[in-house]
């Protein structure tokens, strides 16, 4: 009896299995329907017209990958697709979209991974493809869904307006989130006095492909120790009457400390993670500061020139068009930009940056970020006839430690700063400083600058004339071949690939 019983338990065991198994390839079929190239499962959706995927269910993250900063984006399975096709296209101007990498590539799954840029507008176009062995026919139309990974908007500032009017009609209020103020695209501003943004970190964006100008007659735009960016705008300082203390970023010079925490050097930290940045600007006929601490004690975690425009026409401004009288910054990056001064000689103290405190980065030792040490990188910038006759780079301590990094690297130098001795400036004469450096052109009253200091502060700089030539404007065309083959400089000054 035992025998039988054994047996018996195990019949009922194998259809347990069995079943299990079934449960088991039910699910599978389930989970893959929508797929095509797979001949062991069919889809039970069959004989039907099918659709795109709807918009709703389409999402995008954008992040950083070892290969670059990409986005994904997914959408919602269809059940009976036979695959989907799918385009990815740029439309910050709509009526000229290009493709970011394939067009109308055909998709087993349900997501794909695109490269990215930062403030781009971007537009997906899905379709379901039909599945011919199931009798199910593909979408009639595409689905599209525009997007974006821009700072929402908190106001429109209307076509016309001046900036010092509006704001002082409409006071940025206070808040920890970052707001965004838009300039219409192309449109055509004025600004009068100063625009006060308190401890609000703000962004001022006009349109990356239609910029908005602002005429400046007087005033700054002034930062209580926060970040602050300005991005895709052009300034034109032609006609401004300000002061020689106005400068287009500056800081106010009331410390309002009130509720803040001081360091033990009694800075005020700006942190790295909110900049006091300018993105595709253009400046032109600026007679004074590009930024100003005011002689106060800010400590700035992360300044960025990045993609910018920006033209002097001054002969007598004695100070460095970025000035930090007792201030300090952690990280400065310049990349991809062009500065000139449509007067020559200039002033000898209109230097390119001046850090006048002493100590470094790594003395500053704020509560909420570690600081071991500062940076300074300038690569593939253009500058012409900018400080001629003045220093690049003055420091009493910042970027000249041991913990500090200097990168200057892939510049053109044409008729700048105190007779071509521009490298071992931004090195401090010393060689404390991790220096990264090579393919920059040191161009100076038509011959390669030969002293000594800057042949032993370079590495495999660049002998050759870089033929720049000002088309007026802030416009430029270079023609050196030795510059057009490594592509040094402010990419736009070089022809097309």
């Amino acid at each position: 009896m035992h025998h039988l019983f054994s047996k018996e338990k195990m019949r009922k065991g194998k259809w347990i299995k069995l079943f299990c198994l079934f449960l088991l390839a039910s699910c599978i079929v389930s989970c893959i329907d929508g797929y095509k190239g797979n001949e062991t499962w069919s889809s039970s959706v069959k004989d039907t017209q099918l659709e795109s995927p709807p918009a709703d269910k389409i999402t995008v993250n954008f992040a950083e990958t070892p290969q670059g900063y990409k986005q994904t984006i997914g959408w919602a399975l269809v059940p009976g697709a036979g695959g989907y096709l799918v385009s990815v296209y740029n439309v910050d101007d709509p009526e000229n979209p290009f493709v970011i990498g394939e067009e109308n590539q055909v998709v087993d799954g349900v997501s794909v991974q695109r490269d990215a840029t930062e403030d781009t507008r971007y537009k997906v176009v899905i379709k379901t493809l039909g599945n011919p062995k199931n009798n199910n026919a593909e979408a009639t139309t595409a689905t599209e869904k525009v997007y974006d990974n821009m700072l929402p908007v908190t106001a429109i500032i209307p076509n016309g307006a001046d900036l010092a009017d509006y704001f002082t009609a409409n006071p940025i209020p206070e808040s920890a989130t970052e707001l965004c103020y838009e300039l219409e695209a192309g449109g055509t501003y004025t600004m009068s006095g100063n625009v006060s943004q308190g401890m609000t970190p703000v962004t001022i964006r006009g349109d990356k492909v239609d910029h908005p100008k602002i005429n400046m007659i007087d005033g700054s735009f002034v930062n209580d120790g926060t970040g602050f960016r300005l991005k895709f705008i052009d300034m034109d300082y032609s006609n401004f009457t300000g002061t020689s203390s106005n400068s287009v970023i500056l800081m106010n010079s009331t410390f309002n400390t009130a509720g803040l925490e001081l360091t033990v050097s009694g800075h005020l930290v700006i942190p790295t993670t909110v900049p006091i940045a300018l993105q595709s600007c253009k400046i032109t006929g600026l007679k004074y500061y590009l930024f100003y601490d005011n002689g106060q004690k800010y400590a700035i975690g992360t300044f960025l020139i990045k993609d910018c425009i920006i033209g002097q026409n001054t002969g007598s401004f004695g100070n460095a068009i970025i000035r930090l009288a007792t201030g300090i910054i952690k990280d400065f990056t310049m990349t991809n930009s062009t500065i000139y001064n449509e007067v020559a000689p200039s002033n000898s103290s209109n230097r390119f940056m001046q850090i006048s405190a002493n100590g470094s980065a790594a003395t500053i030792k704020p509560t909420m970020e570690t600081w071991t040490g500062g940076s300074m990188s300038v690569t593939n910038c253009t500058f012409w006839q900018a400080g001629k006759t003045a220093q690049s780079f003055n420091s009493n301590g910042p970027m000249g430690n041991a913990t500090d990094k200097v990168i200057i690297q892939a510049n053109v130098f044409v008729d700048c700063y105190e007779n071509g001795r521009i490298i071992s400036r931004f090195r401090r004469g010393n060689t404390s400083a991790v220096f990264t450096g090579g393919q920059n052109s040191q161009w100076y009253d038509g011959q390669l600058f030969n002293g000594s200091q800057d042949v032993t502060a370079d590495v495999a700089y660049f002998t050759s004339d870089p033929r720049l030539t000002y088309l007026g404007n802030g416009e430029f065309k270079m023609e050196g071949a030795e510059q057009i083959n490594a592509r040094t400089g402010d990419p736009r000054w070089l022809p097309a690939q």
